[in-house]
C-alpha cells in the first residue's frame, strides 16, 4: 500500500508539499498540485488520517456529544453525522454522557483523547449554557443541533411548530375535541415548539386547553403507558393523545389495548419521528417525518465549512393505522 512517502518521492516534492495538496491547501500552485494529483492517482494512494494532521493545522476530528438515552433519534442522528462527517473527509469521535453527570462538574467528564477541530452538541446538551461555555473557554468551536438558546457556536435551528399543527389539524378534522398531550421532559428544548404547536391548533380550532391532558414524559415507553394510564382514568377522558416522541406513543398504544380499547376507533394515537418502532406496532402509527439526514448533513457543513443552512428542514406527516383505521401493517422501506 502506498504511503505519503511514496507519492512524494514519485511527484518529487516534500511529504508537507502532499500533505497540503489532500487538505486542499490553497498555496500550492496548479502545476505542483496536478503533479502531486497524478502520483496519487498512478500509486493508488489513498490518504490516512495522520497524513493529513501532518499539515499542521487541523485534527480533521469532529467530536460529538451524545446523551446515554435509548430512544431511536439519538442512534438515527449519529449514523447519519458519522455517514456525513466521512463523506466530507473528517473522521467522528464520539463521547456519551449522561445527563445527571452534566448537572455536575464538568471536569474529567468530557475528555477527548484528541483534540477535535468542532464539536457538535445533540438535545439536551446543546441546549446547556454551562456545556457551550465549557468549549469556548477551551476555545474550541461548537455545532449546536436543535438549540434554542444562545451562546458560543453555530446554532442549526429547527421549527417542528407547523408540522405539528398539521398533525394536530388532522386529528381535529377527525373530530376529535379532548385530545390529551405527552410532552418532553424540559421546556428549554426544540422540541418544546411542538407543545406551542399542539396549544396554537387547540386555539386555532377554539378548543379549550384542559391541564389534566398535558403531562410531561421523557421520551421513553415507560412514560408513554404512565401517560396513558392517567389519562384514560379521567372522568372525562381524551378521544385522542399525541405523544411528541414515537416511543412514548407506543407506550400509548400498548396501555390502550392492555386497558381494552380499540385504536382508532376509542383512542386514536399520534407520535413524532417517524421512527422505526412507528412501523413496527399495529396499528402503524400516525407520527411526523424528521428530516434526521438533513438536519446531520448541515451540522457537518457548519463544523467544517462554517456553513448554515439557508432554507427550512422539511418534516412531513404520516397518516396510518393509530388514527385513519387502515388495518395494514407498514411494510414501507425505511427512510431513514
Amino acid at each position: 500500500m502506498a504511503t505519503i512517502k511514496d507519492v512524494a518521492d514519485a511527484a518529487g516534492v516534500s511529504f508537507k508539499t502532499v500533505s497540503r495538496v489532500v487538505n486542499g491547501e490553497k498555496s500550492v500552485g496548479p502545476e505542483l498540485r496536478e503533479r502531486v494529483e497524478q502520483a496519487i492517482r498512478d500509486l493508488g494512494y489513498k490518504p490516512t488520517l495522520a497524513a493529513r494532521q501532518l499539515a499542521g493545522q487541523r485534527s480533521f476530528i469532529i467530536g460529538l456529544i451524545v446523551p446515554r438515552l435509548g430512544i431511536s433519534y439519538i442512534a438515527r442522528m449519529m449514523i447519519a453525522l458519522a455517514t456525513a462527517t466521512r463523506q466530507a473527509g473528517y473522521h467522528l469521535m464520539t463521547e456519551v454522557l449522561d445527563h445527571d453527570e452534566n448537572h455536575l462538574s464538568l471536569s474529567g467528564k468530557v475528555d477527548f483523547s484528541a483534540r477535535p477541530d468542532c464539536v457538535m452538541l445533540t438535545p439536551p446538551f446543546s441546549n446547556d449554557p454551562r456545556l457551550v461555555a465549557h468549549f469556548e473557554a477551551d476555545g474550541i468551536a461548537v455545532v449546536r443541533i436543535a438549540t434554542v438558546i444562545e451562546g458560543h457556536g453555530l446554532p442549526i435551528h429547527v421549527d417542528e411548530e407547523p408540522i405539528t399543527v398539521e398533525l394536530m389539524r388532522h386529528l381535529i378534522a377527525l373530530g376529535h375535541r379532548r385530545i390529551g398531550l405527552i410532552g418532553p421532559p424540559l421546556p428549554v428544548r426544540a422540541s418544546e415548539m411542538r407543545v406551542s404547536g399542539y396549544r396554537k391548533a387547540m386555539e386555532e380550532a377554539g378548543l379549550p386547553i384542559d391541564p389534566d391532558l398535558m403531562l410531561r414524559g421523557d421520551f421513553s415507553f415507560a412514560s408513554g403507558v404512565n401517560g396513558a394510564t392517567a389519562m384514560l382514568a379521567l372522568p372525562d377522558r381524551p378521544t385522542a393523545i399525541f405523544a411528541t416522541g414515537d416511543e412514548m406513543a407506543a407506550g400509548v398504544l400498548a396501555q390502550a389495548h392492555k386497558l381494552g380499547y380499540r385504536v382508532p376507533d376509542d383512542l386514536a394515537v399520534a407520535g413524532f419521528d417517524d421512527s422505526p418502532v412507528s412501523r413496527m406496532v399495529f396499528p402503524a402509527l400516525t407520527t411526523v417525518y424528521q428530516p434526521v439526514q438533513d438536519i446531520a448533513q448541515a451540522a457537518v457543513d457548519a463544523a467544517v465549512h462554517g456553513r448554515l443552512p439557508t432554507a427550512p428542514f422539511a418534516y412531513e406527516l404520516r397518516i396510518r393505522g393509530s388514527t385513519s383505521g387502515d388495518r395494514q401493517h407498514c411494510l414501507d422501506p425505511y427512510r431513514f
